[in-house]
Parts: structure tokens; sequence; C-alpha cells
């Protein structure tokens, strides 16, 4: 994040007043997130569908 772009320093005052915190680190692997991205990295962006976001959110198994 460059604090000297207005874009990025508007992104993070607004993420802070709405309560997220903007990470350049990786998100941790348990996270819904951090699922996702290792299912992408073993299957490919292209195999991504809906049912993988919900299940990731609602904790179930990411199936291919």
């Amino acid at each position: 994040m460059d604090m000297n772009d207005p874009q990025d320093v508007a992104a993070a005052f607004w993420a802070q007043i709405l309560g997220f915190t903007i990470s350049e680190e990786p998100p941790p692997p348990d996270s819904p997130l951090g699922r996702i991205e290792r299912f992408a990295a073993e299957h490919g962006h292209d195999a991504l569908r809906d049912e993988h976001f919900e299940a990731a959110r609602e904790g179930r198994p990411l199936l291919p």
C-alpha cells in the first residue's frame, strides 16, 4: 500500500471506518479466503464456482 497514493489512503481510511483491516500478508490458511486460495492453487482459478465461496464461508469442504 502506497500511502502517497490518494486512492490507497482513501481505501485504508474507509476500511478502518467500516472495521476492516487491509493487509498485504497472506490470509490465515483456515480462513475462508485462505481456503479459496489453497483450492485455486491446487485446481486452478477456473475451477472456482459460486458454490466454493459459499462452502468456504460456511466452513464446508471445497470439492472439485
